[in-house]
């Protein structure tokens, strides 16, 4: 069946960690947004528990898309990379052309371009919030830096963390244990305006082959903590491809991640040959170069498995951060846009079933 839209409101601060461990005396690491394994854990959770003869494998197919925060009627996805801002001026960060004379680079594959800000001034970048409004992502990968404005009404900062310290409580006494404390940091998602209002939403399209609840509330993350789940079927139009940016790409584009992606060769995507750089985009085809990319430090992921047999952390793994941007060149065919769209473009089957590896697409030039 198509995707259902679902709408997540937290009841609490919800608690999304990086894969260290944590534990008396070492504090806990959170994460800037809901990982896919948090959102996929919480739903596929439901799924189980409520179905009369449950089938695990059968729940582990099912196809998460997001979370992404929505205020306001408004969807935001992760920051791009490739845009830098000094106090001054906005600027875009894009492939070189050339090397210079006499000079190099240490690049990871040969004949991969470095990518470097349009400009030669030096300055110091400022900080800029983690998450654009659809409509300033849109103009970005529309026009670039052309024509572009940065405004604070367009943007959202992360969620901000709310610490908590809490006992080990001893199960035969019910009282605390003496010198056992340790912290949690969830992300507190209630957000409030100058007139002191208080809103958040967050947004989850899930595809499913049984129906979920109109309604329902969930335990999402660590410590249980719960969240109501809305259907509202009116956020299709929100995760459709936008009519201002072009159908499709016949020469330069540029991908960037809405979601972590987790790919065999680290930062590298599976599809792409390590000596020519080319390779065939998935569900397209179109054979593409890679050209250069703008990537973070890698993020790590992990989880907490309930399957018989699998019960407990779950391994870690390196994943690509969002925001991350990979320039191409096609080399054969045309890109279809619309339908990579929100697509993801990893390999492995379980990791696309929870969301890793969304991409937005946008000019390459």
């Amino acid at each position: 069946m198509k995707a259902v839209n679902y709408r997540i409101t937290p009841v609490d601060p919800l608690i999304s960690r990086d894969a260290r461990s944590f534990g008396a005396g070492n504090p806990m690491h959170p994460l800037k947004w809901l990982s896919q394994t948090v959102i996929a854990g919480a739903v596929r959770t439901t799924l189980y528990k409520a179905a009369e003869d449950p089938d695990i494998k059968a729940v582990k197919q099912v196809k998460i898309r997001g979370s992404f925060p929505l205020l306001n009627e408004r969807i935001y996805f992760p920051r791009p990379l490739d845009i830098v801002k000094s106090s001054s001026s906005i600027y875009q960060i894009k492939p070189m052309k050339d090397f210079p004379v006499n000079s190099g680079a240490n690049m990871p594959l040969d004949n991969l371009m470095p990518a470097q800000p349009d400009s030669e001034e030096d300055f110091k970048p400022e900080k800029l919030n983690d998450f654009w409004s659809c409509d300033l992502m849109v103009q970005w990968l529309k026009d670039g830096k052309k024509g572009f404005s940065l405004n604070d009404d367009d943007t959202l900062s992360a969620p901000s963390h709310d610490e908590r310290i809490h006992a080990c409580i001893n199960p035969e006494t019910g009282i605390s244990q003496d010198g056992n404390l340790f912290s949690t940091t969830g992300l507190d998602f209630i957000r409030r305006d100058d007139t002191h209002k208080t809103f958040i939403k967050g947004q989850i399209s899930v595809d499913i082959d049984a129906e979920l609840p109109e309604k329902f509330t969930a335990s999402i993350g660590g410590e249980r903590r719960l969240a109501e789940f809305a259907r509202h079927d009116g956020d299709k139009t929100l995760w459709s491809y936008p009519d201002e940016l072009p159908k499709t790409f016949d020469d330069t584009f540029r991908l960037i991640l809405a979601s972590p992606a987790i790919f065999s060769n680290g930062w590298l995507p599976d599809w792409i040959d390590e000596g020519t750089l080319t390779g065939i985009i998935p569900n397209t085809e179109t054979t593409v170069k890679l050209v250069s990319a703008v990537i973070e430090r890698w993020l790590p992921v992990s989880g907490w498995g309930y399957e018989h047999g699998h019960t407990g952390h779950k391994a870690m793994r390196r994943a690509v951060p969002a925001g991350s941007v990979y320039f191409f060149e096609a080399v054969k065919g045309t890109l279809d846009a619309k339908n990579l769209w929100l697509k993801s473009v990893c390999c492995n089957e379980q990791d696309i079933n929870d969301g890793f590896g969304l991409v937005l697409i946008g000019r390459g030039e």
